[in-house]
């Protein structure tokens, strides 16, 4: 099954198609932050603000089926799944998150 990268046009959510180098983990985050603002209005949460410093816990609101949700919708996002590289990569932050897809 082949996974294509999805346009987002939600306020200050944007995708361009050929960005330049620089702003690519900005474009990334962007779209990891959109992913996780439609799993908390669709869990009927408060959408977080989501800094590089952000921890990802409970304390967002989210429990552990929405952050799944996320991590399938990020996978179908970008094509790729780096939990399944063998060694699971420490994510604490919101920043580590993005650094996995950037």
């Amino acid at each position: 099954m082949a996974f294509q990268r999805s346009d987002r046009s939600e306020a200050g959510v944007g995708v361009a198609g050929s960005a330049p180098a620089g702003s690519e983990r900005a474009d990334v985050a962007r779209r990891v932050a959109a992913i996780f603002h439609e799993v908390c209005r669709a869990s009927g949460l408060d959408t977080p603000e989501l800094g590089a410093d952000t921890v990802l816990d409970s304390s967002l609101g989210l429990e552990s089926v929405d952050f799944a949700e996320i991590v399938v919708r990020l996978e179908a996002e970008f094509g790729i799944d780096p939990f399944a590289q063998g060694e699971v990569p420490s994510v604490i932050t919101f920043g580590d998150l993005v650094a996995l897809y950037a």
